[in-house]
């Protein structure tokens, strides 16, 4: 969903930086004020390009490490459980095992 909005941010910025551009190139200025006009236009749009991609490079940073919180507790929680579960089985087995023992030795007599 990020990478979505990040192309339809990129994609409006670049509309309006062409907008202005194509205004500005059809104002009624002379030269010298319209390139002054076009390069303030260009940086304020690639300051703001700038900022918006460290504000949604920010989100991203904070998704993932959320993510890999989240990743690490769901981690501790199969482990722990899979522990457990694999006691029970021991226990299971030692219970076959005490039965098997015990039908052998009626078997042996």
């Amino acid at each position: 969903m990020a990478h979505n909005s990040g192309n339809s941010m990129l994609a409006a910025l670049a509309g309006i930086a062409i907008g202005l551009g194509v205004g500005v190139l059809m104002a009624p200025d002379e030269g010298k004020k319209t390139r002054k006009k076009i390069k303030r236009t260009f940086d304020e749009t690639t300051e703001d390009i700038k900022s918006r991609l460290n504000e949604l490079t920010d989100e991203v940073k904070a998704k993932t490490m959320q993510a890999k919180g989240s990743l690490e507790d769901n981690v501790e929680y199969l482990v722990t459980k899979s522990s457990y579960k694999a006691d029970e089985v021991i226990d299971v087995l030692e219970k076959k095992l005490a039965d098997l023992k015990q039908a052998n030795a009626k078997l042996q007599k």
